[in-house]
């Protein structure tokens, strides 16, 4: 196989022992293998129990770096930025460490930036697996082929209301658009991918290969789903809305309808207390209830955003 293009794997650990051989070893099974890899850690309070597992892949020829970080950073995406500076590869695959993947995901994305040279970012994608590993049931329509759209279109009609690149571990981007985008996301503690991957694709183009070759694993440990019980992703998802609507133009009656989604979600969210629910609304400016026009314009965002894919 004829390699175009060094790509660099990037594995932020934090206390996931426990995945870690899985996650690496579906790396380097991978049928493209001109890649280098990156494995940090970021001071993980495991008794040494990750530090034993990473140190089995140091002699390995694809491991170019391991850290240890001697603090925690606070944030994965601090992690992200940290590798990405080491990473020496024109491509960026950062594959979360408890998640795992098909063998042919890596050739499959670099496969669309040969074919483009537009390309920014492209992703596969997911299905979610348990604790074990065990692939969970997926009842909805794949579609089939790779849905190419330029940056723009693509954020207004994926990333308006919800991450549909939701998992990391399922995209490669390219590195040197990585240097002309604005590092806020590394701010975040919990929904900063969201907005990287949004400043990402309004460099170029973006391809989604629907295709599920990526394994999203859920456990109950996950810093998503403590974030969320706790409000932070909707917190830090109003930084992304206000981004958003600056930076495309939306209508008022988008607007609207984006927020009847927030409100709508909010509402039926299963938040740690109450009081999480009720400093939300008044962080959104909401009211404490959904009226029915509020309820049908939710609605209508459903149906024209995540089930017909057209962006209004």
């Amino acid at each position: 196989m004829k390699y175009k293009f060094l790509v660099s794997v990037i594995i932020p650990n934090y206390c996931h022992a426990r995945y870690l051989n899985q996650r690496i070893d579906s790396v380097l099974a991978q049928t493209y293998q001109n890649f280098e890899l990156i494995i940090l850690d970021d001071c993980s309070p495991d008794d040494g129990a990750s530090r034993k597992v990473i140190e089995q892949y140091r002699e390995n020829p694809h491991v170019s770096h391991i850290v240890y970080n001697e603090e925690n950073s606070g944030s994965t995406f601090k992690q992200w930025d940290k590798g990405i500076k080491l990473a020496k590869g024109e491509l960026i695959w950062i594959a979360e460490s408890d998640d795992f993947c098909e063998p042919n995901l890596l050739e499959v994305l670099v496969n669309e930036f040969e074919r483009d040279e537009r390309l920014t970012l492209a992703y596969t994608l997911l299905r979610k697996a348990d604790a074990e590993g065990r692939p969970i049931p997926y009842l909805r329509r794949t579609p089939r082929g790779v849905t190419h759209l330029d940056g723009h279109n693509y954020v207004r009609r994926y990333m308006t209301t919800c991450n549909h690149c939701a998992n990391a571990s399922a995209a490669v981007f390219k590195k040197s658009v990585y240097h002309d985008i604005d590092k806020g996301f590394t701010t975040y503690n919990a929904g900063g991918d969201m907005l990287f991957w949004i400043e990402i694709a309004e460099k170029g183009h973006v391809a989604i290969v629907n295709q599920r070759l990526n394994y999203f694993r859920q456990h109950q440990v996950k810093v998503t789903t403590n974030s969320s019980r706790q409000g932070v992703n909707s917190r830090e998802f109003k930084k992304t809305y206000d981004y958003v609507c600056s930076h495309f133009g939306f209508s008022q009656r988008r607007k609207e309808l984006m927020r009847s989604h927030v409100h709508y979600n909010i509402m039926k969210a299963d938040y740690a207390s109450e009081e999480v629910r009720r400093e939300l609304l008044a962080f959104w400016e909401l009211p404490d209830c959904i009226s029915k026009g509020e309820w049908l314009r939710h609605k209508m965002m459903e149906v024209l955003h995540n089930r017909l894919s057209i962006f209004v």
